[in-house]
């Protein structure tokens, strides 16, 4: 297989994550009137930072992180690629007809998902024009 970098394939990751999460919410609405329907959710945001490496040499410089969201990187950062699990959420029923579905939480699931997918591109994109530049300079 064809690859462009740890980078890449990281953001590639995050955004078929995103695509699955905005696929498990487009269901949960689509399914808010099913009687007894569960609805399911999307954790691959925390299987993709399970996946990435921890850097606690100290003997080497690394970079330094203030928060547990950031990504500790050192030389020898691999990405790796990791599994999507969509889970039932058998959370008590909220409505009458034995659903646990909530369309104002799902749309603002959905608005929250839509930006973070966005941003994945964007960067995808801007990873993919520094690619095609590089390219260019060698031709």
């Amino acid at each position: 297989m064809l690859s462009f970098g740890d980078t890449v394939t990281m953001l590639k990751d995050a955004g078929r994550g995103a695509r699955e999460t905005h696929d498990a919410i487009a269901n949960n609405v689509a399914n808010i009137n099913t009687p007894g329907f569960k609805r399911t959710d999307v954790n691959f945001r925390e299987a993709l930072a399970a996946e990435l490496p921890r850097y606690d040499d100290s003997t080497e410089l690394a970079l330094v992180t203030d928060d547990d969201k950031q990504f500790q990187a050192g030389p020898d950062f691999e990405a790796k690629p990791f599994a999507i699990s969509t889970q039932l959420d058998d959370t008590q029923a909220i409505r009458v007809d034995g659903s646990n579905v909530d369309l104002d939480q799902e749309m603002a699931k959905l608005s929250i998902n839509s930006s973070y997918s966005q941003a994945i591109h964007t960067l995808l994109s801007t990873q993919y024009s520094r690619i095609r530049e590089a390219i260019a300079e060698k031709a």
